[in-house]
């Protein structure tokens, strides 16, 4: 959350016992479906904080990276190559898998279990992206699909991964739209 106003960012974790809010006016928060706090992950889930090889804290690692060495240069275009990014913390190479930022949990031998088995048909599928002057004007970017731009194709995956033969009747392309502009109205 953003007051652009106050120049104040904060972070909400809303668990079910757990319910922490952390503010700044000169930092910055990451965020990729994982549990900031070690006390809500301990109390609240079974996920191990420390296991670098799991999704969750190889995209936090990711995430931290990015965005402590691009201080002062964060905008919307950073925010897209964000999203896009495909570097796996843990292998320490680019390669599109459910470690990366830009999520292909389809491209991984790997999954994310217990939620996706092996090349389950999952991962970062939307994208938005805002700074404080389009903000300002109730503006934000959109893509919809990977924001890498690699198209996802059912049957080139279904052929690929007879195992998901069930989702042959519900399972779609996934083309990647261009970022697209959305402008709201004031009340």
């Amino acid at each position: 959350m953003a007051d652009r106003k106050a120049g104040e960012i904060a972070d909400l974790e809303l668990g079910l016992k757990n319910v922490n809010v952390s503010r700044t006016k000169d930092g910055y928060f990451v965020g990729s479906n994982f549990p900031v706090s070690a006390k809500l992950a301990h109390e609240e889930t079974e996920f191990d904080l420390t296991d670098k090889s799991r999704s969750p804290n190889a995209r936090r690692i990711r995430a931290e990276d990015l965005i402590r060495s691009n201080k002062g240069k964060i905008d919307a275009a950073f925010g897209k190559k964000y999203l896009s990014d495909h570097w796996d913390s843990f292998a320490k190479k680019n390669d599109p898998n459910e470690r990366t930022l830009c999520g292909h949990i389809d491209l991984s031998p790997r999954g994310e279990k217990p939620w996706q088995p092996e090349f389950g048909t999952a991962g970062a599928v939307q994208n938005k992206v805002t700074d404080a002057a389009m903000a300002a004007k109730m503006t934000f970017e959109a893509a919809l699909g990977h924001a890498c731009g690699i198209r996802f194709n059912a049957a080139e995956h279904l052929k690929r991964h007879p195992e998901f033969a069930w989702e042959n009747s519900f399972l779609k392309d996934l083309i990647p739209y261009p970022w697209t502009t959305f402008t709201g109205t004031a009340f």
